[in-house]
């Protein structure tokens, strides 16, 4: 399991934390069939799940941001929009190229990194609005 919840994640909402270790979760299971192997069809399912997932943690997210009059709420949902933008080319790719460990790898780390990255840059202003 490469990628773990950590306090300094929080965001002063439990549900939006438990949504991102949702999201976490599954990360984990991405690496775990990019270790073990996936077919394409567990990748397609896959997709298809954290597509739904991750536009319904946004929704939820920037309801709460725009509730608690948070500053960065806009800045918030503009990068949702741009994840979802990149998701979906991700997804076309998939589906033109068929599956690639490299492909794979390439989604996991783009993934984990956009995470961390909004987690700690966006989604943390939210713990002070919420006081």
């Amino acid at each position: 399991m490469g990628f773990q919840w950590d306090d300094k994640y929080a965001t002063g909402n439990d549900e939006i934390d438990n949504q991102h270790k949702q999201i976490f979760a599954y990360l984990d299971e991405l690496e775990d069939h990019i270790e073990h192997g996936a077919s394409q069809q567990w990748v397609e399912n896959f997709m298809s799940a954290l597509g739904l997932y991750t536009r319904s943690h946004f929704c939820y997210e920037e309801i709460c941001m725009r509730q608690a009059k948070c500053p960065i709420a806009a800045k918030n949902k503009d990068q949702h929009a741009k994840l979802l933008a990149a998701f979906h080319k991700a997804e076309q790719k998939l589906e033109r190229e068929g599956i690639s460990d490299e492909l794979l790898q390439q989604l996991k780390d783009f993934l984990t990194s956009w995470l961390v990255n909004h987690i700690m840059k966006i989604d943390v202003h939210l713990k002070a609005c919420t006081k």
